[in-house]
């Protein structure tokens, strides 16, 4: 990717009342390979933020280059013992421990950044569950996966689990996508609840949507954490963890 430049902004916001410290969303970034994940714990789960944090960090660095089933699998396989072998030698009480038991669970999105055939260039993608991508072209929604509608998110995602004899089924929710890049493009990668709301100012309110985008390319933080409080309040967003990585691209 030596020949396109990313300009890239990030932006984390915990659930009302919480500490940035407790957020169950994690962002990955490893800018010099091209390659930016999102992952959200599962609230309900035991230790979900290591789960979100370990995913999202080691897929930039290690994760699987060609993104196939098979390689993702491996990779999946050794994070999760990872994260199990990091339980080792803990007190737990029995609670705890049962929930221990059954692992963690979270949604992940990652994109990688690649040259295609020649001068062009594009991205490759894979998902689980309901954390999203989204590709603008000139202010306009082109691609929007694993989900592209707002009405599409529920309550019950399908979610990586870190526990081995759980990572067959989840991997049959896996998507896997491709698609080429522009000059000027902008992909944002997003947790699920500012993807379901992303993708409803889409289609009711257009300058909520825009002036997000403004927001985040000028690193506002104050004010995108004062609009979504107040959508919070108003019940336009769900009052949940938000994780948001921007990436703008364009030739060197």
């Amino acid at each position: 990717m030596s020949t396109w430049q990313f300009q890239t902004q990030e932006f984390l916001l915990p659930k009302s009342g919480h500490q940035l410290s407790e957020c169950e969303d994690a962002i990955g970034i490893n800018l010099p390979a091209g390659r930016f994940a999102v992952a959200d714990g599962a609230t309900e789960a035991f230790d979900s933020q290591s789960w979100a944090q370990l995913l999202a960090h080691d897929w930039v660095l290690q994760g699987p280059v060609d993104q196939t089933i098979d390689e993702f699998r491996a990779w999946l396989a050794r994070v999760g013992q990872s994260l199990h072998d990091s339980w080792s030698g803990l007190r737990l009480s029995w609670y705890a421990e049962e929930k221990a038991a059954t692992g963690s669970f979270a949604a992940f999105v990652g994109v990688q950044f690649e040259k295609l055939e020649g001068a062009a260039h594009g991205w490759r993608a894979i998902a689980v569950g309901d954390s999203c991508l989204v590709q603008c072209r000139h202010n306009k929604i082109v691609s929007a996966l694993p989900l592209s509608r707002y009405q599409d998110f529920n309550a019950t995602p399908p979610l990586m689990p870190s526990h081995p004899s759980m990572q067959a089924a989840a991997l049959e929710k896996v998507v896997i996508a491709a698609g080429t890049i522009e000059h000027g493009d902008v992909l944002l990668l997003f947790s699920d609840a500012v993807a379901a709301w992303y993708l409803m100012m889409a289609e009711k309110d257009e300058q909520a949507r825009l002036r997000f985008d403004l927001l985040l390319k000028t690193r506002q933080e104050s004010e995108l954490q004062l609009l979504f409080e107040k959508d919070r309040l108003n019940g336009r967003i769900k009052d949940d963890d938000i994780a948001v990585i921007r990436i703008e691209v364009s030739p060197e």
